[in-house]
C-alpha cells in the first residue's frame, strides 16, 4: 500500500491552556476525497487551517501533520508558502473576506501563478481568463477585471475555487458550511 497524501495523527490544537481539537487522525489517499463533519463550533475549520498551517496567532498544533510524506508542523513559513502555492489550497469559507476587496480578481488568481509557476503577467493573466471559464463564470475576460464586490456571492465563491486550482495542488482544502 502506498504512501497517503495526507496522513493527519493525534492532532490537537490549542488556544493557551484550551484544547480546541482533540487528537483528530484521517488519512487521505491521492485523487479520493474526504469530508470532516460536524457541529458549528467542532472544530473542522481550525482542523483544515491547521494542515495548511494557517493558525491564527495564540493557537497552536501537536501531532502529526504530514503532507507526501513531508512533516508540515515541522516546516518553517517559508517552507509552508512553498507547500500553499504548489502542493496544497484552501477554498475559505467567505469569499469576501479572503478575497483583496482593491485588486482586481484576475489579478488575485494570476499572483499565484507568477509567484509559484515563475510566469509572465500576461500568461498568468491569460490562464487566470481560462480558470474562470473552467469554474463556470460566464464573461471571463470581464469578470477578470471586476472587482470582489462587482461579484455575485456565487461567483466570488468560484473566483475563490478558481485561485485555488491555478498551481494544480495535489490537496484542496474546501471550507464549506452546510446549506439550510
Amino acid at each position: 500500500m502506498s504512501e497517503p497524501l495526507l496522513s493527519v495523527q493525534d492532532l490537537s490544537v490549542y488556544a493557551g491552556g484550551t484544547q480546541l481539537v482533540d487528537s483528530a487522525s484521517f488519512d487521505l489517499e491521492a485523487a479520493s476525497r474526504t469530508g470532516i463533519i460536524g457541529e458549528s463550533g467542532s472544530g473542522k475549520t481550525i482542523t483544515a487551517l491547521a494542515v495548511l498551517g494557517l493558525l491564527p496567532e495564540g493557537l497552536h498544533a501537536t501531532g502529526s501533520i504530514r503532507l507526501r510524506g513531508k512533516d508540515l508542523l515541522a516546516a518553517s513559513e517559508k517552507e509552508m508558502v512553498v507547500q500553499r502555492g504548489n502542493s496544497m489550497s484552501m477554498i475559505f469559507q467567505e469569499p469576501m473576506t479572503a478575497l483583496n476587496p482593491v485588486m482586481r480578481i484576475g489579478k488575485q488568481i494570476a499572483e499565484p501563478l507568477r509567484v509559484h509557476k515563475g510566469m509572465s503577467s500576461d500568461e498568468a493573466q491569460r490562464l487566470a481568463v481560462d480558470l474562470l471559464e473552467s469554474v463556470g463564470i460566464g464573461y471571463p475576460e470581464r469578470r477578470a477585471k471586476s472587482f470582489p464586490h462587482e461579484l455575485s456571492g456565487g461567483q466570488r465563491q468560484r473566483a475563490m475555487i478558481a485561485m485555488s486550482l491555478a498551481c494544480g495542488p495535489d490537496l484542496v482544502v474546501a471550507d464549506s458550511r452546510q446549506p439550510r
